[in-house]
């Protein structure tokens, strides 16, 4: 087997192997816009300050007609508009997430702590205080899975939200 393996890689010119390194990167760049895109559709003060970006860019695009040239556009402050600046660069992105995630810990423990009051406040002998052994775990103590749905299951939590 490992001559096998040795014959492969001498399959391969310098330039294949060049080639396949340059695909490679541009899969895991790729791979990682994707991930920063999706964290600018879920945390709320990203989507927000990106969707009020791409507002302002398609009005100055309007505004000021085609470009021509090479060079890059630049804003009145004379900031470059080429992706890393802006709502959409690395640090603003992270940042603000880890905020975002942060806020929603703090809301989860504030809704931990009602339910904890609330159920305080009911007589011992309630039913909610002993839930029967074979009863689903209640849903905000399920493990969340993304947002997918099983093949078959029909639950709709997104029409519940009325």
């Amino acid at each position: 087997m490992n001559s096998a393996s040795q014959n492969r890689a001498a399959l391969l010119s310098p330039s294949q192997k060049k080639a396949n390194h340059i695909q490679s990167e541009q899969k895991r760049r790729a791979n990682i816009r994707r991930g920063y895109d999706a964290l600018c559709e879920i945390v709320p003060a990203l989507r927000e300050a990106c969707q009020a970006e791409d507002e302002r860019i398609l009005a100055n695009g309007k505004a000021r007609g085609r470009r021509r040239g090479k060079g890059k556009a630049v804003c009145d402050d004379g900031e470059k508009v080429d992706g890393r600046a802006g709502p959409r660069s690395e640090n603003v992105v992270l940042s603000k997430t880890i905020e975002h995630i942060n806020d929603l810990l703090a809301e989860r423990e504030a809704f931990l702590q009602r339910l904890h009051v609330a159920r305080s406040a009911l007589p011992a002998d309630h039913p909610l205080l002993h839930p029967q052994p074979d009863a689903p775990p209640p849903l905000w103590e399920r493990k969340w899975s993304g947002g997918e749905t099983k093949q078959g299951d029909d639950d709709d939590d997104e029409d519940d939200e009325d």
